[in-house]
């Protein structure tokens, strides 16, 4: 029995050996984990100063001059004067430069509202990827196919409506042309009653081919005329009659209408005839002057008559014109609901077919480069933005240039502005005595030059009395040559403390710090994690899967705290690679 025991309990052994080798082995293989220190990109404040140090000497009185020259707007300081530090004691003329100011800062919100449109059309884009990549559900099939049935009955009304604006067209231009028999009826009644009867006392064998005036008139060729035209007046009225006996037997539309247009012709011939009439009239001689009035009285009507069927004529044409134009603009509209009836058919089928189909790869990748375009399009709004602000900054700057502040509390000592005055830069200007003892000299290495600029506020701490006590002071002057300190170049820069204190001296070492630059609620991120990579700047993320990202940056404002801004490239919470342990 033990023999038998004995021989699994060796094999279980070894198998468990064997394991725990391959385990050891893995594990000293393998080589080490690589681990890294991870920030979270946050939303901060952000401060940018310039530190260095000077030394206390006695202070002395300063002049002052505009840094660019210009036209003096206004003077506010006078001699023996007491200002304060950061008074302004004089100005240039700069509207131009305040209304480039203006400019500048809609060009800012300008820009910043173009960066909202394309942030908001990144999460469009994202949310169709991710519509994409889902695929179709069976309620989105489902609607595409109520599209197509609503689609299909649309177009089937659209064709209806269209045949029946057609027949109301086709009545409605009948009942006109049936119109047509009336209105001619009417016109040769009006010719006959003009022509045979309101005339047939002032001609004798009217009806013949050579009709004379019962009387003489003195306008010899009005009697012509009227002689002559009585004659073409007759054919015209045989030539109507013959028009309106062939009406009812017209079977074309274009036939009435020409029916319309020769019958209006005979009239114009009946009309000119009546019209020499009444000419030879007026002239009439041998014959009573009551004869005389009679005949105009049966010419007045004649041509009233006449003119009035030339206007049914007229009418009736403009009626036919007005109805064609009619008609064809309804089934110009008709028709055009048909078309955008069978496009919106056409476009409701295709859509159920790519609903049913899904997205291709390739609709995916297209979408993804419209995420990746989108998310491009708010980098690149950052880099604006960035812009903007500078221009505003420089603006500012330039404007501030114009104004000549008090970088000290003292007294006027000197004052020789004057409004109107066109002065250059540098020029003396104003001269002030401290009400301080003591000023600060130090020498400011070029890196730092240019963050600072006369009447810069500053807070000074003295070896003597350490951090606890902080004094306050303002840049007065900055010697624009260069001096060389131990092989580096500096400028020499004067600093007047704010106000007399008892416990300053001469000789003591001053510790001066400058803020420069200030940003509110940025992105912020630590300077060492930001590498250069092709001459772009390159942050690593930490993807939430465990794998690293290089994503190219954009930054801003260095901060004195080791953090620097990033303007795009970044959002706030991702975890960014500091560096690896």
């Amino acid at each position: 029995m033990r023999f038998f025991l004995k021989k699994p309990l060796v094999s279980a052994l070894v198998i468990l050996f064997i394991a725990g080798a391959g385990v050891v082995l893995f594990y000293i293989t393998r080589g080490p984990m690589p681990k890294f220190d991870v920030i979270r990109v946050t939303e901060s404040d952000l401060t940018q100063e310039v530190n260095f140090t000077g030394r206390v000497t006695p202070a002395q009185n300063i002049t002052l001059a505009l840094e660019v020259g210009g036209k003096i707007a206004r003077v506010y300081a006078v001699v023996g004067q007491r200002v304060g530090a950061n008074t302004i004691l004089a100005e240039l003329e700069n509207a131009e430069s305040l209304a480039q100011l203006a400019q500048a800062k809609a060009g800012v919100a300008s820009a910043r509202a173009q960066r909202a449109q394309y942030e908001a059309a990144f999460k469009t884009q994202e949310a169709k990827l991710r519509e994409l990549i889902r695929g179709t559900r069976p309620e989105e099939i489902q609607l595409a196919e109520t599209k197509v049935s609503n689609a299909d009955k649309a177009l089937a009304d659209a064709r209806t409506n269209l045949e029946n604006t057609k027949q109301r067209a086709a009545i409605d231009l009948t009942n006109l042309y049936d119109g047509i028999e009336d209105i001619i009826t009417d016109a040769h009644t009006k010719s006959d009653d003009a022509v045979r009867k309101q005339t047939d006392e002032m001609f004798t064998d009217d009806e013949s081919n050579n009709p004379q005036l019962t009387f003489i008139s003195s306008n010899s060729q009005a009697e012509t005329n009227a002689e002559s035209d009585r004659l073409t007046a007759g054919n015209a009225l045989k030539n109507l009659k013959i028009e309106l006996d062939a009406v009812s037997s017209l079977s074309t539309q274009s036939a009435l209408d020409q029916t319309l247009n020769r019958s209006e012709a005979h009239l114009v011939i009946i009309r000119n005839f009546l019209t020499a009439l009444y000419s030879a009239i007026n002239s009439a001689t041998g014959i009573s002057q009551t004869t005389i009035n009679t005949h105009k009285g049966n010419t007045n009507t004649a041509l009233t008559n006449i003119n009035t069927a030339a206007a049914n004529i007229s009418g009736q044409k403009q009626l036919i014109a007005a109805q064609l134009a009619t008609n064809q603009t309804n089934i110009d509209v008709a028709q055009s609901k048909v078309t955008d009836s069978e496009n919106v058919l056409r476009s409701a089928e295709d859509e159920l077919l790519l609903k049913k189909a899904g997205p291709t790869a390739e609709q995916i990748d297209a979408q993804e480069a419209q995420v990746a375009q989108a998310e491009a399009n708010i980098a690149s709004q950052h880099a604006l933005i960035a812009q903007a602000e500078a221009n505003t900054k420089v603006i500012e700057a330039q404007i501030e240039k114009a104004i000549l502040r008090s970088p000290i509390g003292g007294v006027v000592t000197v004052q020789n502005a004057k409004a109107g005055e066109i002065v250059g830069p540098n020029q003396p200007l104003i001269s002030l005595i401290s009400e301080a003892q003591f000023e600060i000299e130090a020498n400011v290495p070029e890196t730092d030059i240019s963050k600072i600029r006369i009447g810069d506020a500053a807070s000074i701490t003295l070896d003597a009395y350490g951090n606890d006590a902080i004094f306050q002071a303002n840049i007065t002057a900055i010697d624009p040559a260069e001096t060389i300190v131990d092989g580096v170049t500096t400028y020499t820069t004067t600093l007047q403390f704010n106000k007399e204190d008892e416990r300053i001296k001469s000789g003591m070492t001053a510790n001066i710090d400058i803020v420069t630059d200030r940003r509110e609620n940025v992105l912020i991120a630590p300077q060492r994690s930001v590498i250069r990579k092709n001459g772009d700047k390159v942050l690593r993320i930490l993807l939430d899967n465990g794998n690293i990202q290089e994503r190219k940056i954009e930054t801003g404002l260095r901060g004195s705290d080791g953090n620097i801004e990033i303007t795009a490239g970044v959002q706030e919470g991702e975890q960014i690679i500091v560096s690896e342990k």
